[in-house]
């Protein structure tokens, strides 16, 4: 029954009222939260921090727990799920976004073996795929391993992260590219299939103090325009 509660709820327009009640039964949004109409079923725990955002129409289901520290922001149109077996195993099932970290639209996680996206980090562009759960053909079992996105990072569009895959803070991983779980410390751009270093990364985003940047550059013109997206 408290399922069914909650899925009716999480389908309301975002309010402070919603909020309340999404508290009241059970899940803890932060009076300053976003939550808007969205098909969550069978997350037994999901925490948002003040100033955090979730849009609409995202599918999140079967999940141990969820966590957006403040401004924490998910778009719209992604899947998130757990195998329902991981979803009673401590430790497993969860997606946690750190502060001023987000996921635009359109993605696929499956988080069985959890996802954490550290503060201030980014799944950008569209259509990646994080895929946390596979069989261990040597033990002839099912298997699910953590994807750690490191601090003020940025993940390109398309690309695929399996089980154990961590990318180091302060790191670019390429459109297109596979992340998987080899060893890796050097901080930079990663690109290719399986995924290397190519080189080091810098520029203003590494540094910035808010999430998503708002300001549009213009090339054509070479400028940028304040707060024009």
């Amino acid at each position: 029954m408290r399922h069914l509660i909650l899925l009716a709820l999480w389908l309301l327009p975002a309010s402070r009222i919603k909020n309340r009640l999404l508290t009241a039964c059970g899940h803890r949004i932060a009076r300053e939260a976003t939550a808007r109409s969205n098909l969550v079923w069978k997350v037994r725990s999901f925490e948002m921090a003040p100033h955090a955002r979730i849009n609409r129409f995202n599918v999140i289901k079967g999940m141990r727990e969820v966590l957006l520290f403040e401004h924490a922001s998910i778009g719209r149109n992604n899947i998130i799920s757990a195998h329902a077996a991981y979803s009673r195993i401590p430790g497993s099932a969860r997606l946690e976004i750190g502060e001023h970290g987000y996921v635009t639209s359109r993605h696929g996680m499956d988080c069985s073996g959890s996802l954490i996206v550290g503060a201030f980090s980014a799944v950008a562009g569209f259509g990646s795929q994080v895929l946390t759960h596979s069989i261990d053909l040597t033990r002839d079992a099912q298997t699910a391993y953590p994807v750690v996105i490191g601090e003020r990072s940025f993940i390109g569009a398309k690309c695929l992260l399996l089980g154990g895959a961590r990318l180091p803070s302060r790191s670019v991983l390429a459109a297109g590219s596979v992340l998987t779980d080899a060893e890796r410390s050097d901080q930079g751009l990663w690109a290719g299939v399986p995924a290397r270093f190519k080189t080091a990364v810098e520029g203003r985003w590494f540094d910035r103090t808010v999430g998503a940047t708002r300001d549009v550059y213009v090339p054509h013109e070479d400028r940028t325009i304040p707060a024009g997206f």
